[in-house]
């Protein structure tokens, strides 16, 4: 409301239009790193916007600022290119005379800031154990005989002991390698498709305006149009460069951009709510679409294999859970019991461990099985449970690729619905056309005993179910029982 005021919209369009978005329906309920993102994003903005010009220069604002930017660096080091024009705009708005001082007091405020985050970092990842700190020792250090050698050996220990976690996040994604395991896209599909996918009608009078300022830039130099439409103009801006810094990485996730969503509510939600008819049914069928495809059917299968594996959770056997080709599992929806509670015995409550392999090759799904196994073998253990939940889509691939390497998967639960954008099911699969000659399509015994959909059509052929039976069983979730030969 406060960025549609401030441009002098309409503040109730733009809360509508906040309110019945896929964007804050679904990814904002989620527990991403970006929905934290997105609320201090907004927050920023605000703090920039709601006081008077005489008013946004003082040392409270600047304390409000920088503490936020701080915030958002330690939480998504990508926070950097939304805050870049709101700091930027913030910092020259009162004149040229008055940045450094804005400047220094938002230094001040976010040196310390940084300095206690480092710290609760490196003691949250136990690589600064201040249990071993011994305070005395300070008091008995003799000032006269330290040198520069002495304090060049505590800042290197100091160093070496600290956890940044805004560096630690760039160097992790300056390598290609890394970020070709979460996937690698083109440089233009934040423009192109992710940002038409979150915001849909939004996004036309988006790139409108694009074109419409770039034109004008172009053929005049019409200082007239900055004075009248400046805020539109920074708000606009509060867009473009975002997306286009964060093109310049080669992994880009729709969800990367949902922090944008309320500058776009400030900036066009009027034209949706006053305007035609069409673009508001239009939004609301995107939207319900949306809410729909990415709030219970894409990925929709984990958290009902999970709240199935929470309810099963057996007595004095051990569980390995492997989710492959899925998102991390969010392992406290399986209410695993306190270990070490006095209420508990730990030798009658079987351990349940859960591994994320995510996009991991079907080799090291493999490799993995190996590892549980020998590990058993050396520690002569019994043999625990061994499940594998992986889309359905890939079922043919993962039975066979399992078979030859001497690993058999007997499926006894599906979960539907369960799609991933990633695997999706071929159109070859679900006509039946593969060629047998093929192992990701090879029909083998192994396969014939696992390709049912659920427990009471266990012995029926996948091709003799109907076209819809098909599609059921291709968009869902699967949970296989893993037995080691």
């Amino acid at each position: 409301m406060q960025l549609a005021s401030w441009q002098g919209r309409d503040a109730v369009s733009a809360v509508v239009v906040m309110a019945t978005s896929y964007i804050s329906l679904v990814y904002y309920t989620r527990t991403f790193s970006n929905t934290l993102e997105s609320f201090l994003y907004a927050s920023l903005l605000y703090a920039v916007t709601r006081r008077p010009q005489k008013e946004i220069a003082g040392i409270p604002c600047a304390i409000t600022i920088s503490m936020l930017i701080v915030v958002g660096v330690f939480n998504r080091p990508t926070f950097v290119v939304f805050a870049a024009v709101p700091y930027l705009w913030w910092l020259f708005s009162d004149g040229i005379s008055r940045v450094i001082i804005k400047a220094v007091n938002s230094m001040l405020a976010a040196v310390p800031l940084s300095i206690v985050l480092i710290i609760c970092d490196s003691v949250y990842f136990g690589r600064l154990d201040i249990n071993n700190v011994n305070i005395a020792d300070f008091g008995r250090l003799d000032i006269n005989n330290v040198n520069i050698a002495d304090f060049g050996d505590i800042i290197s220990i100091v160093i070496k002991n600290l956890t940044v976690t805004p560096l630690n996040f760039v160097l992790y994604n300056t390598q290609f390698d890394n970020l070709a395991e979460h996937g690698i896209h083109p440089p233009f599909t934040h423009f192109v498709v992710n940002v038409p996918l979150l915001f849909n009608v939004l996004s036309i009078w988006f790139f409108y305006d694009v074109y419409w300022w770039c034109m004008t830039a172009v053929r005049s130099h019409n200082r007239k149009l900055l004075s009248v439409y400046w805020r539109q103009l920074i708000l606009l801006m509060c867009c473009i460069v975002p997306v286009t810094l964060l093109s310049l990485f080669p992994h880009q996730e729709p969800r990367f951009l949902i922090p944008l969503l309320p500058v776009f509510a400030a900036l066009y939600a009027h034209k949706i709510m006053a305007g035609r008819r069409s673009m508001a049914f239009f939004w609301a069928v995107a939207n319900i679409s949306g809410c729909m495809f990415y709030g219970c059917i894409h990925q929709g299968g984990v958290v009902r294999c999970l709240g199935h594996l929470q309810q099963t959770q057996s007595t004095g056997v051990d569980r390995h859970v492997i989710f492959w080709h899925t998102y991390t599992a969010p392992q406290h929806l399986l209410l695993l019991p306190g270990q070490s509670s006095r209420t508990q015995d730990p030798v009658s409550i079987g351990a349940t461990s859960v591994t994320s392999l995510e996009g991991n090759s079907v080799k090291d799904l493999i490799h993995h099985l190996v590892l549980i196994s020998s590990s058993l073998s050396s520690l002569h253990q019994e043999k625990p449970e061994v499940l594998i939940a992986a889309s359905s889509s890939e079922h043919r691939y993962l039975v066979c690729m399992t078979a030859e390497a001497g690993v058999r998967l007997e499926l006894y639960k599906s979960f539907w619905p369960h799609l991933s954008t990633e695997h999706p099911p071929q159109i070859d699969d679900i006509l039946c056309r593969a060629p047998p000659s093929s192992c990701r399509n090879n029909n083998t015994a192994a396969a014939a005993t696992a390709a049912a959909a659920d427990d009471d059509d266990e012995d029926d052929d996948f091709c003799d179910k109907t076209l819809i039976g098909r599609i059921s069983f291709l968009t869902s979730l699967n949970l296989y029982r893993v037995i080691l030969l």
